[in-house]
């Protein structure tokens, strides 16, 4: 199966007011619309990471990047707060332009299994299990109401394989291939491609819909992530475009 791969596209790494922006973040908004837009005509799962902190003495342990615990990052992405929300322009359910951010399918990082970890897994599955194939919608728009949100994993480090429930809804879809698209290229970008290519599913990078923190990191990412086995696409080759 192929899916659309949406890295971190948040409030707080994609606006420049926001707590750890990314360099020139905002000049991928339009291709990360177009995207976005196109996974859910064509009916195209569209998966993702999502930053989610808390700051607190029971998170400690797994929130080592943030400077409070001795990481290198400010708060960002903090619970209940507007940081941590999507961007209008990944928000794949909403009602109108000033009504988005939480009503995505998430699944908390659940770093004990438990029942409920296993019935969000479940019902992940079949969620994109229920999404009708581009070649088939006509006949079976009829008798479904197709998933049009994104599923998101929430995790508290750049590696969003810290969360097992990921892992777990990939190899139960048999995700074969990757569209990714996001930030940061040179952090969490690079984790999530790297991530997918050793667990043999083909990654195909939008180059003009990432962004990354500094130069020489991102320059650097780039070249694990080829040597890796990743391709690079353009949105124009994504969309089918000349």
């Amino acid at each position: 199966m192929k899916i659309f791969f949406d890295v971190d596209t948040q409030n707080d790494f994609m606006n420049k007011d926001g707590a750890l922006y990314v360099p020139e973040a905002e000049l991928i908004k339009d291709n990360l619309l177009m995207l976005t837009n196109y996974a859910k005509g064509k009916y195209v799962p569209i998966l993702g990471s999502v930053d989610k902190h808390f700051g607190t003495e029971e998170y400690k342990v797994y929130e080592g990047e943030l400077t409070k615990w001795g990481g290198p990052f400010p708060d960002h992405c903090m619970d209940a707060t507007e940081g941590e929300l999507k961007i209008y322009e990944t928000t794949t359910r909403f009602l109108d332009r000033h009504d988005f951010g939480n009503m995505e399918f998430s699944l908390p990082n659940y770093l004990v299994k438990n029942r409920k970890f296993d019935e969000l897994v479940f019902s992940a599955v079949k969620s994109i299990e229920s999404i009708p194939s581009s070649k088939n919608r006509m006949i079976k728009e009829k008798v479904y109401i197709p998933h049009q949100g994104g599923i998101f994993f929430e995790k508290q480090s750049y590696d969003m394989f810290t969360n097992p429930a990921l892992e777990i809804v990939l190899k139960n879809v048999n995700v074969d291939e990757a569209v990714v698209y996001g930030v940061a290229t040179d952090y969490c970008v690079k984790a999530a491609v790297l991530g997918m290519q050793q667990r043999g599913i083909q990654c195909f990078v939008v180059e003009d819909a990432i962004k990354g923190v500094f130069p020489e990191s991102t320059k650097s990412a780039l070249e694990e992530m080829s040597k890796s086995g990743a391709k690079f696409v353009t949105i124009k080759q994504v969309l089918g475009e000349k």
